[in-house]
C-alpha cells in the first residue's frame, strides 16, 4: 500500500503517515476516532519523497505496515513537535479542510497579487504553530514577514494563517452575519490601530474558539517565512455552492469550530 505523509495544521500539529487517500484521511480524522474531540480538522498533503535529518523517515515503511487483517494503517505518527518550521516550502501540497461531519474539500496553492491588496485593518487568525486572533494594518505579506521575522521577539520561523471576514456596517460595527464571540472587542482592538503610530498590529484573544470557523474565511490560507509563501485561494461562494455544495452545506449548517 501506499504511504502518504499529511501535517495537521489546525489545533493540533503533527506528521502523520498514512495508508489512506486524502479524502478518507479526512474523514477518518474527524468522525473515525475517538482520540479527535469533534470539530474541523485541517491538514496538507505532504510530498511523500520527503527526505529529512530532522524526521526519523528511513524506516516508516516498517513502522507504516496494514493490519494483520489486511486493512490499512490510518494513522502513524511521526512528529508532534515543531512540525510546520522543519519542513521546505516545496514539499507542502494540497490544503484540505474537512467540516465536522467528515466532508472534505481540497484547495491547491495559487498565484497572489500583492499589488492587487489594499491596507489594513485586517483580522487575520493564526493556525499553526500558534493561535492568536489579531487585527492588523499590514496586508497578509507583510503579515508574515513581519511574524517571521528574527528579529520580532514574539515571532515564529514559519506560520499559516487565515484571512478572516471583517465586514462592517454603516455605523463601524461588524455586520450582524459574522458570528465573532465579543464583536466590541474586535471594533476596540480596530480602533487602537486606527489612532496610528507605531503599532501594527493588536491581539483579538490568545486562544479564539470560533464558531463557523469556515464561513469566516475570505480571501484564503497564508503559509510561509522569510524565503517565500504559498497562498491557498479560498473558493467564491459561486464555485462553492455549485462545485462543493456538500461541503459548503456542511460548513454552514455547523456551529462547531
Amino acid at each position: 500500500m501506499k504511504i502518504h505523509l499529511y501535517m495537521l495544521c489546525y489545533r493540533v500539529e503533527g506528521l502523520v503517515a498514512s495508508h489512506l487517500e486524502p479524502e478518507a484521511f479526512g474523514r477518518y480524522m474527524a468522525v473515525g476516532t475517538q482520540k479527535n474531540v469533534r470539530g474541523n480538522v485541517l491538514f496538507f498533503e505532504i510530498d511523500s519523497s520527503l527526505e529529512s535529518d530532522h524526521f526519523k523517515l528511513d524506516d516508516i515503511e516498517q513502522r507504516c505496515v496494514p493490519h494483520i487483517d489486511g486493512s490499512p494503517k490510518r494513522s502513524k505518527y511521526i512528529s508532534i513537535y515543531r512540525v510546520l518550521e522543519h519542513l521546505d516550502l516545496s514539499v507542502f501540497g494540497k490544503l484540505y479542510l474537512c467540516t465536522a461531519d467528515g466532508r472534505v474539500m481540497g484547495i491547491d496553492p495559487s498565484p497572489y497579487e500583492e499589488k492587487d491588496e489594499v491596507g489594513g485593518p485586517n483580522l487575520f487568525q493564526e493556525l499553526c504553530p500558534v493561535y492568536p486572533l489579531v487585527v492588523s494594518a499590514l496586508v497578509p505579506v507583510k503579515f508574515l514577514k513581519f511574524m517571521t521575522n528574527p528579529q520580532n521577539p514574539v515571532g515564529v520561523p514559519r506560520l499559516f494563517f487565515v484571512d478572516m471576514l471583517l465586514d462592517r456596517d454603516e455605523h463601524g460595527m461588524l455586520a450582524g452575519y459574522l458570528p465573532y464571540p465579543d464583536p466590541l472587542h474586535i471594533i476596540d482592538c480596530i480602533k487602537d490601530l486606527e489612532k496610528g503610530g507605531d503599532k501594527m498590529t493588536k491581539t483579538v484573544s490568545r486562544l479564539p474558539h470560533l464558531h463557523g470557523f469556515f464561513r469566516t474565511i475570505r480571501r484564503g490560507f497564508f503559509l510561509g517565512d522569510q524565503t517565500g509563501m504559498k497562498f491557498y485561494k479560498f473558493p467564491d461562494r459561486r464555485t462553492l455552492e455549485v462545485e462543493y455544495s456538500k461541503w459548503w452545506r456542511s460548513a454552514s449548517e455547523s456551529l462547531i469550530s
